[in-house]
């Protein structure tokens, strides 16, 4: 399945662009731009809001990371902390909560109303959602005695939500668990999979014990270790630079996906950028 999946998504990927910088990856030769939560810093809604993500979208972005969570019903949601205070107008621990009870749960500090949304909720809002990547910063804090069952039912909600939007190889998971990361593996859930959290050499070898798409590391990477695994056939993925200058720097290493939280910059370089419809 994992060759399969590689073809699709290097079709997608497109050719070598024209820029400034030789890029040399194994993505096609072009990075894909990825933004941080939605637009980042460059945002005036909450990061993981539908108005973040959906702006770094059109804008010219080949997609966005997202933090994802699942409530006591088995939803998925778009939200990083555990504790839905003081981030909305909500209390509680999101995991504990139905989806009934958070979907009205508004951002506080938002510049109009904008509320947190679930994977679902998300999908379904996008036109034409196959056009972007989608990566999924899995959120699996949960206690040691219900592990098993949770990330069974984690992995059971990622693929539900991704077969009925047709995501199949649009969708890269970030976790840093192996026993997660085998039972997505074990029921064929269709993403790239990413092993994070772990130190260059760790993760080279975690990812060819479990047939991984690759590795996530942060701007600690070097290009000689990007090198490296590109050679062992490991794309990597690198966050998140927050500044012009971070962005150049990041770039220069020649990584398969950058999560950055200055999209409109990096766009610009690669010259992607698109003038939003609201600034026409």
């Amino acid at each position: 399945m994992r060759a399969a999946i590689l073809l699709s998504f290097l079709l997608l990927a497109g050719c070598e662009e024209r820029t400034g910088f030789e890029i040399r990856n194994l993505n096609g030769n072009r990075i894909s731009v990825l933004g941080h939560r939605g637009m980042g810093r460059d945002s005036k809604y909450p990061g993981n809001s539908f108005e973040s993500i959906a702006a770094v979208l059109e804008i010219g972005a080949d997609g966005s990371e997202l933090d994802i969570r699942m409530t006591k019903d088995s939803v998925l949601v778009i939200f990083h902390d555990d504790e839905l205070s003081p981030k909305t107008n909500c209390q509680g621990m999101l995991r504990e909560l139905t989806w009934e009870e958070i979907k009205d749960c508004a951002y506080n500090n938002s510049p109009s109303p904008s509320y947190v949304i679930s994977v679902d909720d998300l999908f379904s809002r996008i036109p034409d959602i196959r056009k972007y990547v989608f990566s999924f910063d899995c959120k699996l804090s949960t206690s040691d005695d219900v592990r098993p069952v949770y990330f069974r039912q984690f992995v059971q909600a990622l693929k539900r939500v991704i077969e009925k939007h047709g995501m199949h190889d649009r969708v890269l998971i970030e976790a840093g668990n192996a026993q997660f990361h085998q039972m997505l593996q074990n029921n064929d859930v269709p993403v790239l999979r990413f092993i994070t959290g772990k130190e260059f050499e760790d993760a080279l070898r975690i990812a060819g014990d479990l047939d991984l798409y690759g590795i996530g590391i942060g701007s600690r990477i070097t290009r000689k270790q990007i090198e490296e695994a590109h050679a062992k056939g490991f794309r990597v993925m690198t966050w998140t630079p927050r500044t012009p200058r971070a962005n150049v720097k990041a770039i220069q290493k020649n990584p398969d996906f950058i999560q950055t939280d200055a999209p409109t910059h990096m766009l610009k370089v690669f010259g992607r950028y698109q003038v939003r419809s609201s600034e026409q």
